[in-house]
């Protein structure tokens, strides 16, 4: 080896710790030369890693938006998402129905005037003024009907609001039924009785098949899956919004204790679940109003249109069969 002189090979064998640091120096002389020749290697295609790292095809999309194509280095826009729609119910569902409060007590009928509501019978039952805890009940219209006038949708159902001047209150549309909100007691002294309305007025508990049972538990169902959908589409619109994260959260994890408060009281509700379907129908209807996804004009809420069936083809009489040769 050129510049390797006998000398310096009796040198190292005479002392052999420094025969082991000049081979431990050469080695550690190769993995330098070696890495160094690596990072050249991988700086020479710093666009190439660029792509591959940010737009392969297994590149994740960002939350809630679609991926950027392969090769594009313009930024993309991410989409927010998309809330499950649901309609209101319409009114059909109640016209021409008599509804109990909780499904035993009271009445109330409504029916149709052009585009309005009206109230055909309503039927109180309260407690005595004077003797709280017995029973009274309270007649109010008599036969005679009582408008209700259209009040939008502010928690997404179809609110009525019925001007009675003794005892005015409000009420949201669901599907066969009606929910009456709090702040509606009221005292009719003339009959010594206070009433509070509130509550769900639907069919009678005992009146519910079990087959339509089986039906609204899976409707239910559905529905929980659709709000639980909702609820996380309003919580990201909230952005970095701590108050508004706040109070979109407390609503949504007192929901389940609010609706069997409202229901545990509503006639054989363990049997059918009617009440707690129609209240988590409201709630996602609530969240969807929150998202302004729904429309607050009279108009806009209209009946299913009835399927026409297809007119079955004419049966074709068939021919004799020809007569046998002779």
């Amino acid at each position: 080896m050129p510049g390797f002189r006998i000398r310096d090979a009796q040198k190292l064998e005479s002392d052999p710790k420094r025969a082991f640091r000049s081979v431990r120096a050469v080695f550690e002389m190769r993995v330098l030369v070696a890495a160094l020749i690596f990072n050249m290697a991988a700086f020479a295609f710093p666009a190439r890693a660029q792509l591959m790292l940010h737009n392969g095809p297994d590149a994740a999309p960002a939350e809630g938006g679609e991926p950027a194509p392969a090769g594009s280095d313009a930024p993309q826009e991410v989409q927010k998402a998309k809330p499950i729609p649901m309609r209101p119910p319409a009114n059909e569902s109640v016209i021409g129905q008599t509804l109990l409060r909780d499904g035993a007590v009271g009445a109330i009928a409504l029916s149709r005037q052009g585009k309005d509501v009206e109230v055909a019978k309503l039927s109180l039952q309260g407690e005595e003024i004077s003797k709280p805890g017995e029973t009274c009940h309270v007649e109010i219209n008599a036969g005679l009907p009582i408008t209700a006038h259209f009040d939008g949708r502010p928690a997404g159902l179809t609110r009525y609001q019925v001007d009675l001047p003794a005892c005015p209150f409000s009420f949201d549309v669901l599907e066969g039924a009606i929910l009456i909100p709090k702040g509606h007691a009221c005292d009719f002294t003339e009959a010594n009785c206070h009433v509070d309305p509130a509550g769900l007025w639907g069919p009678q508990g005992n009146t519910i098949s079990q087959s339509r049972a089986h039906d609204m538990e899976q409707t239910r169902l559905r529905i929980e899956t659709d709000m639980r959908a909702n609820f996380r589409v309003l919580l990201s619109h909230a952005g970095k919004d701590k108050a508004s994260i706040k109070r979109i959260a407390g609503e949504q994890a007192g929901f389940s204790s609010e609706r069997e408060t409202l229901c545990h009281s509503y006639a054989l509700e363990s049997v059918h679940g009617f009440c707690a379907l129609e209240i988590t129908r409201a709630r996602v209807l609530a969240l969807l109003a929150q998202l302004g996804a729904i429309s607050n004009k009279q108009d806009d809420v209209k009946p299913p249109a009835p399927v026409k069936k297809k007119p079955k083809p004419p049966s074709v009489a068939a021919e004799p069969a020809p007569p046998p040769p002779q």
